[in-house]
């Protein structure tokens, strides 16, 4: 796939793979742009959470396929990814993407993109949904952060290790090299699998992330300030009060709208990695607003809508989830 650069920031470059639907010759096209997963802290554009069966069946539907990146957090913060989204779709609604990177004759209609994110790949969805201008047409939210960013799940210390391979090997120790020195902003982290199975980067992030999710510190480092400590100390009812009002564009259940664009969430009922009531959060707050929004549960599915089994295998029913995932993308893409 060609990449573009959508934004620079400083030295770093932020990028974005497309391809177009091989039988298209003429005509302007919706897009379909994917968010990679890595709990915000890790992840790419093309790594080992790709799936080549997803842009085919974008590509059969006759939209072009997208993949971005986007700044990670620590030391890049939720401020910065919204800058980021912006910048997407301000690049991408702009005529000279077409005229410079499209075929002749074939150009992106701006007001007809969807999102796809995945894990934490959804906090960036969201922040476009709230922030780009065009705002994209549809959300596909596959069991993602970010709907709940004031929970337990996010801001209180947890007993045990995340039910995720490998994280009973992370210790501080293990994460001296980024804990004790602040690493330069970062874009793009690539998840490899290992001899082992488990799944790492090259500078170790996603054992960052399990660590972050254990002290229940994640929050401080989407909003830039250390305010969990104060979080988890009082209801949750009671948390969106205290967060300095500076901070409420970064905590993005407190900024959803009626303008907010429709949405899928997809979610398993099992995931012990996301809470599902993030996904039914963000699902109850948009039937409020009166958004186009559904919510598709799997029972008996994992993070990933995985089965709980040992090899894990796709969950039952996860199949017939993401079906309805693509269908209600696929159908407001369509719509005029």
């Amino acid at each position: 796939m060609p990449t573009v650069t959508y934004s620079r920031v400083g030295s770093l470059d932020i990028q974005l793979d497309y391809e177009i639907p091989p039988s298209v010759t003429a005509g302007s096209l919706s897009a379909v742009i994917y968010l990679h997963g890595g709990g915000i802290l890790t992840g790419s554009r093309n790594d080992a959470f790709f799936s080549e069966s997803m842009k085919e069946l974008v590509l059969k539907n006759g939209a072009i396929f997208m993949a971005a990146d986007y700044r990670l957090l620590y030391p890049s913060t939720g401020f910065d990814i919204i800058d980021d989204m912006k910048a997407l779709f301000s690049f991408l609604s702009n005529p000279s993407f077409s005229e410079d990177h499209l075929p002749s004759g074939v150009s992106l209609d701006a007001s007809r993109i969807a999102l796809l994110g995945g894990s934490g790949g959804v906090y960036p969805a969201m922040a476009a949904g709230l922030y780009a201008q065009p705002k994209p047409k549809v959300l596909l939210l596959l069991f993602g952060m970010g709907g709940d960013v004031l929970g337990d799940s996010w801001v209180a210390p947890k007993d045990g290790f995340m039910p995720f391979p490998g994280s009973e090997s992370v210790t501080e120790a293990s994460l001296a090299h980024l804990l004790e020195r602040t690493p330069l902003p970062i874009s793009d982290a690539p998840v490899k699998v290992q001899p082992d199975q488990t799944l790492r980067d090259d500078q170790n992030r996603m054992g960052l992330f399990m660590h972050w999710w254990r002290t229940g510190e994640i929050l401080d480092y989407v909003v830039g300030e250390p305010i969990s400590a104060t979080l988890r100390a009082l209801p949750a009812s009671e948390r969106l009060a205290v967060v300095p009002t500076r901070l409420h564009p970064a905590i993005l259940q407190a900024c959803l709208d009626s303008e907010f664009p429709a949405t899928c969430l997809v979610h398993g009922e099992q995931d012990g990695i996301v809470d599902p009531a993030e996904s039914k959060t963000t699902y109850n707050r948009l039937m409020e607003l009166g958004v186009k929004t559904e919510l598709v549960l799997v029972p008996d599915a994992v993070h990933a809508l995985m089965s709980p089994t040992n090899p894990a295998a796709p969950a039952v029913g996860a199949e017939a989830a993401y079906g309805k995932g693509w269908s209600f993308l696929f159908t407001e893409l369509a719509n005029s």
